[in-house]
């Protein structure tokens, strides 16, 4: 008996206990639910002048270039420098030099062309001249002889072999072509020194003393190029060929408004120039298109007396950093930190609630980008990165009351 009413009274007793403990517990206090506003600095939309830029690189190479080649055949006997130029009192630089990075002024003698057979067909033509001309007045005075001899009748009636009008005329042609002749071989002889055609200096040589050149494939001499102006070949792409403010037409008054500036890397000018032209190419790789822009007195030249000259050189075929400043434009600057994607930011407005805005981005240049439409003077643009972000969330700045006041949520 007593092992069916023991186990019903534990039970009780454990339950009445249970009951007892849990009627001691403490009623829970109701606690209000505060949401959680985030903390975002912002900056304020200025709207700003500015001049458009655009940071590029690009190849150096001479404005004139050419190849140097000989107009008469011969053995070259000589090449500069000379020794008489060396000591020419007159002379400002140095000598020409006929040697790789050797530089020469307009009308240097560069080389000498062994002249001997030169000076032959000159005594030749001149001969050939003098009997020309002797011919030439055997025939005039002959006319004269048998104008005499034709008496009283009409001149004018006598047939043209006996005025000996072909005979003239055969005389005259050949006196010309010897005056032709002889001016050629002139030409042929003074061709046998060759002068430089303008300032500049040597890229390398493909001849040397000793070595025969003729007309043709063989007549080579040198590379050279001209010191006066410089050409940088730069690629941009369409929009910032817009950006800039030309048209692809790149008519001279646009070409002149794009100024070109080299910078080293610490970002300081060193050399000045403007953009002059487009080559109307788009490269198929990189769909870019080609621009060359023009640097004046950008190469060393010792011949250089000019008052301002460029406070720094460039080499050929060296390569370059450049600045591009085009038009001027009102844009607002916008930290990148501010944009959710390419075009859209975060408008923070007077009532503290996000909206999200899409803005039409002219240019962007590093960390920052200029906006060109969609913000308004002193709208205030959230820069803090947000992880999720509500239509209308609310957020909190530094200048808020409750921030100044100490106070937080």
């Amino acid at each position: 008996m007593r092992k069916f009413i023991l186990p019903p009274l534990l039970f009780l007793a454990l339950f009445g206990f249970a009951w007892f403990l849990a009627t001691l517990r403490p009623e829970p206090k109701e606690k209000k639910f505060v949401p959680k506003i985030p903390f975002v600095e912002y900056t304020e939309a200025r709207l700003q002048e500015l001049r458009a830029s655009v940071q590029t690189h690009g190849l150096v190479r001479p404005r004139t270039k050419t190849t140097l080649l000989a107009e008469t055949s011969g053995t070259i006997e000589a090449v500069a420098p000379f020794a008489k130029l060396r000591t020419d009192a007159n002379r400002s630089g140095p000598a020409p030099s006929f040697r790789a990075g050797g530089f020469f002024r307009k009308n240097d003698l560069l080389l000498t062309i062994e002249d001997t057979d030169l000076k032959a067909a000159l005594a030749v033509a001149k001969a050939n001249l003098r009997r020309a001309e002797l011919q030439l007045a055997q025939e005039r005075e002959m006319a004269k002889q048998a104008k005499i001899e034709w008496g009283d009748r009409d001149w004018q009636k006598a047939p043209q072999l006996v005025r000996r009008i072909p005979q003239i005329l055969k005389a005259e042609a050949e006196t010309a072509a010897a005056e032709a002749g002889l001016l050629k071989a002139e030409q042929d002889l003074q061709r046998a020194k060759v002068r430089a055609p303008f300032e500049g200096r040597i890229i390398h040589t493909m001849a040397d003393v000793g070595q025969r050149v003729d007309l043709g494939a063989t007549s080579a001499l040198a590379e050279v190029y001209a010191l006066d102006s410089g050409e940088i070949d730069v690629s941009l792409s369409r929009s910032e060929i817009g950006f800039l403010g030309f048209s692809e037409e790149f008519s001279e008054l646009d070409a002149n408004a794009i100024e070109v500036e080299v910078v080293d890397e610490s970002d300081r000018v060193i050399l000045r120039g403007s953009l002059e032209r487009s080559e109307g190419i788009v490269d198929s790789r990189t769909r870019l298109t080609k621009l060359v822009a023009r640097v004046d007195d950008c190469f060393a030249n010792p011949f250089n007396n000019r008052k301002t000259p460029q406070s720094e050189t460039l080499n050929v075929g060296q390569f370059v950093s450049l600045r591009l400043v085009g038009q001027h434009i009102s844009a607002f600057v916008v930290p990148d930190s501010a944009f959710r994607n390419r075009e859209t930011i975060l408008i923070i407005g007077e009532d503290g609630k996000l909206t999200t805005r899409k803005v039409q981005v002219a240019h962007r240049n590093g960390s920052e980008i200029w906006v060109s439409v969609g913000l308004s003077e002193g709208e205030k643009i959230c820069t803090t990165p947000l992880e999720i972000v509500a239509e209308g969330m609310e957020v909190r700045t530094i200048d808020d009351p409750a921030e100044s006041n100490g106070n937080t949520p």
